[in-house]
This record gives C-alpha cells, structure tokens and sequence, in this order.
C-alpha cells in the first residue's frame, strides 16, 4: 500500500528508492547537516554596482555608454567586474526614469510570485502546503528585491531566472527560453541558465526545445562578444580580463554568496543547512521541474567566478527557499524506506 503523501499531491522520488539506499540517503543527508550547521564562513552578499550607477547617470545627461565606461571604469573599485556586463540594462535604466524603473522591478516581482504560485500550487494537495509554497517563494522574490537593490544586474538575472524556470513545461517553452535569453543579454552570468535547459532538453530527447535554447545560448554569447570587442578597442586593459571557462569546483566564497542572496537574514551554519534540505526538496521532487533547479544551482556554484558577468551563484536566488517546502515530503519518503522490514513468523503446532 503507498502511504500518503504529508503536504504533496504523490509521493517523491524517494519513495520509490530500495531500503539500503533510501538508508544512505538518510547517511548522507545527517552528515550533511552536520557539517551545514558547522560552516562558519560569513554569508557574503554581491558587491556594490557603484560604476552601474555613476554610467546610467551620466547617460541620462547625454552620455556614450563606453565612453562613461572608461572614464570611471580606472578609479571605480568594481571595474573589472563591470567590463563583461553588455550596456543592455544601463540603456534601459536610463531611459526611464527612476520611479519608472522602480514599478517595472516591483511588477516583476509581483508576477514572478503570481507565476510561481499558480505553478507550485498544483504540485500539494491540500491548502496548508499550497500555503507555505506561496509564503516561502514570498520569500524568495523578497531575497530577489534585496539583490536587485545592492546589485541590479545579478538582480535582473535572477528575477528572469525565476520566471524561465517556473514557465517552462514541455509544450510552452519558447516564452522561457526567451526569457533566459534576456537574463544572459543583462547579465552574462546567467548563460548558464540556456546551455543547463539545453542539455536537460538533449537528455528527454526533445530536439526542437534544446534548439530554442541553443538559440537564446547563441543570441547571449553574440552579445557578450560584441560587447567584449568594443570594450577591448575602449578599454585595452579590457583585453587581458577576459573569462576564464568553469571548472569543476565552486571558488572560495561561492555558497557565502548564494546563501546572502537567498537567505539573507538567516547565520551561515543554518542557512547551509537549509540550502541543503531545499536541494533535497527540489531533487525529490517528482516532475521535471524539480532537477532543473538542483542543477542550476549546483552549476552556478561551480561556475561562479569563472564564467563573464557578475557571480553566477546568485542566479537561483529565489528558488532556494520555496524547495523547504518539498522537503517535509522527502524526509518522510526516506524515513519510511530507511527501517527494515519486520519478519513475522508463523509456527503451525500439530496436535
């Protein structure tokens, strides 16, 4: 008999698991708290784009983009940074005015949340897990705000993020793979977000979606090379910054930045270890969505510092807390499969 799900509509993927490995899933998971709970590296948040500022400034007065660029990129403690951000989101910004900008950020938001809840809401059956989806993806878009007002184009990247990862479905992918396309052209960062659709696209066999987001992989990498060439012939000094490919392992202070983004009130230690029964949420998770969102989070950690743009840990900023709520499930999925079976054994006595 399949034991009823606690908060979801199905059991996870857990459920399904053999006792010995549902047991080193428990292992894992224990050892991983343990050592969550014992992270003592302070929570980190993106620097500053005090140089996006100062060029939108300055093109409100009549300003070139490059020009601007090279005047302050000499003196402003975040230039290097800077020189791989394509001027999508500065020619924006400076086009409309500030309380302009400020609706368009605040309607965004309010749609990412209207959006993730219709998408999660369907996955609990019943209003009390509908409930605490909505409130910690609440939380979520709120660590979104934050990021988008210390850092705008990390910002922007992982609002758009959001939004390609919770509309996409197996027959409407085409508007997220738009958006993802305009999340790499802000923040070249986040052209980790097509190529991670475009290979989960590859593994279902779906040749037509995987071309979609090789296209939006391809229109996000033509950008950052015209603006890399540009800014090289602007900026010589430019020319010897160029990104360096990822590797395998995530740099120093790459969870420290994902976990100020996504939790940013919350110690270092506690913050790790529920990043890490979010992860398990998400991974338990029984629909295409769940992987999707293990894996950007995993790449952008491994990525970050790596790759042109600002730190790509940040780009799943607000899907972190809203897989806290798949977790009840996943636990209890594993807690069920983990103890073995009893024997019961039956003795016939024959007088």
């Amino acid at each position: 008999m399949t034991p009823t799900p606690l908060l979801l509509v199905a059991s996870t993927r857990l459920g399904r698991v053999e006792r010995g490995a549902a047991r080193w899933w428990c292992a894992a998971l224990l050892l991983g708290l343990i050592a969550a709970v014992g992270l003592s590296e302070v929570s980190a948040r993106p620097a500053a784009e005090l140089l996006h500022d100062s060029i939108v400034a300055a093109m409100r007065h009549g300003g070139h983009y490059y020009e601007t660029f090279r005047d302050l990129a000499r003196t402003a403690p975040d230039g290097e940074d800077a020189r791989a951000l394509p001027p999508t989101l500065a020619a924006v910004s400076a086009a409309l005015p500030n309380e302009a900008m400020l609706l368009l950020v605040g309607a965004a938001l309010a749609g990412l949340v209207a959006v993730g809840v219709q998408r999660l809401a369907a996955l609990f059956a019943g209003a009390a897990g509908q409930v605490l989806a909505a409130l910690l993806l609440v939380a979520g878009t709120a660590a979104v705000a934050l990021l988008w007002e210390q850092a705008p184009h990390a910002g922007w990247a992982a609002l758009l993020t959001a939004y390609a990862v919770l509309l996409r479905r197996a027959e409407r992918w085409g508007t997220a793979a738009a958006l993802g396309c305009a999340a790499a052209v802000i923040d070249p960062a986040a052209l980790l977000v097509p190529a991670v659709m475009a290979g989960f696209a590859l593994y279902d066999g779906v040749a037509r979606e995987a071309l979609g987001w090789l296209g939006a992989l391809v229109v996000g990498g033509a950008v950052l090379g015209c603006h890399l060439w540009t800014t090289a012939a602007v900026v010589p000094s430019a020319a010897e910054t160029l990104p360096t490919l990822p590797t395998l392992l995530a740099p120093p202070g790459a969870l420290a930045r994902l976990l100020g983004a996504a939790l940013p009130s919350v110690a270092p230690g506690p913050a790790a270890a529920l990043l890490l029964l979010a992860l398990l949420g998400w991974a338990a998770l029984p629909r295409a969505l769940g992987p999707r969102v293990v894996a950007l989070v995993l790449t952008g950690l491994a990525a970050d510092g790596h790759v042109a743009g600002l730190h790509s840990a940040t780009l799943a900023t607000a899907l972190v807390a809203p897989g806290l709520a798949f977790a009840p499930d996943a636990i209890a999925d594993l807690l069920r499969r983990a103890p073995g079976r009893r024997r019961i054994t039956v003795t016939r006595v024959t007088r």
